[in-house]
């Protein structure tokens, strides 16, 4: 980060759970107009990186067509691709890109993505998306489907293409056009801030994100931005390129200099002006000709006392201020 960072202090990441799905992060601290620049880049890199899991293609037992009726079904094929489309899950990252998962299903009723019998390295998002319903107790549906790991739209085309690259197709392969989503929503908001002696203005950049099951969290989706932000940003980064570090510090740096970057702002030469003091209590130490905070630092709770125009709720109001930015008077 650059050496600016001594005037804002060490950015600050608030979690605010709302329920088990929805998160509210607060990043504090941030330099002025960072607030829209980070918050648009992660808020398009989750709705276009909403890596997860989804059905793209489907073999229904018989049916080789989309179009087909299934006299035992009250759904066409067609119905029960779009609603099998409906189906999210979060697959484990040592898992191959895409499984293969056959079922039979046989006694009548209706049937919902609850009654899946899908591996334990897969974990179903959504529990209660309705898929069809057998009306003959005589009858059963053999349905195949895959579930394939990726992220944003995989169109019909492209599927199409990457299909026609196997050198055999089966007869009967339903392939379905998909996104992997896997966030409800996600949105951001920016409030400019005052918030430390020096009256500089920073930014707080208020981060929502609510997925579609508890069983992946807002954290794990904003994590996974911040990876793919990172990775992108070392682009940039060339080997030939000229930087100067001297003007760059470690963030973990930050913590451990905040006493020196205090003293470097030059606390001590603050004027009165600045501190959040009263209209009434400022204008007081200004006429006794008190102008700086060094010049307070010099003065006794009994001095200040005495001097005309300074009272006891006046002189409790500069204690207090003066101990929000580590200073305090002489005794």
């Amino acid at each position: 980060m650059l050496d600016t960072q001594k005037f804002i202090w060490k950015p600050k990441i608030i979690f605010n759970k709302i329920d088990d799905k929805t998160t509210v992060f607060e990043i504090q601290h941030l330099p002025r107009w960072f607030g829209h620049t980070v918050g648009n880049a992660l808020r398009r890199i989750i709705l276009g990186y909403d890596i997860g899991g989804a059905i793209t293609g489907m073999k229904v037992k018989w049916f080789p067509h989309e179009y087909s009726v299934i006299e035992w079904v009250k759904e066409t094929v067609l119905d029960v691709m779009l609603n099998f489309k409906k189906l999210r899950f979060k697959i484990d990252e040592n898992v191959e890109k895409s499984q293969w998962i056959s079922q039979r299903f046989k006694w009548i009723g209706q049937y919902f993505s609850s009654d899946l019998k899908i591996p334990s390295w897969i974990d179903l998002l959504n529990e209660d998306i309705y898929l069809f319903e057998i009306t003959d107790s005589n009858a059963e549906l053999i349905v195949d489907y895959r579930i394939e790991k990726g992220y944003g739209y995989y169109s019909m085309e492209f599927l199409k293409k990457r299909e026609e690259k196997e050198e055999e197709q089966e007869i009967g392969y339903l392939i379905i056009d998909n996104d992997f989503k896997a966030v409800d929503y996600v949105k951001y908001d920016v409030e400019e801030i005052i918030e430390d002696f020096l009256w500089s203005k920073k930014d707080k950049l208020i981060l929502e994100i609510k997925t579609i099951s508890d069983k992946i969290t807002p954290q794990e989706i904003l994590t996974f931005a911040g990876e793919v932000l990172s990775s992108y940003s070392k682009l940039f980064v060339f080997d030939e390129a000229y930087i100067d570090r001297s003007v760059f510090i470690e963030y973990t740096e930050m913590e451990d200099n905040i006493e020196k970057i205090t003293e470097d702002a030059n606390v001590r030469t603050i004027p009165i002006d600045a501190l959040p003091l009263s209209e009434r209590t400022r204008n007081a130490l200004i006429k006794n000709n008190i102008l700086y905070v060094e010049d307070l630092e010099k003065k006794r709770r009994n001095e200040l006392l005495s001097m005309k125009w300074v009272w006891r709720k006046a002189v409790d109001e500069i204690i207090q201020s003066l101990e929000n930015i580590g200073r305090s008077l002489a005794g």
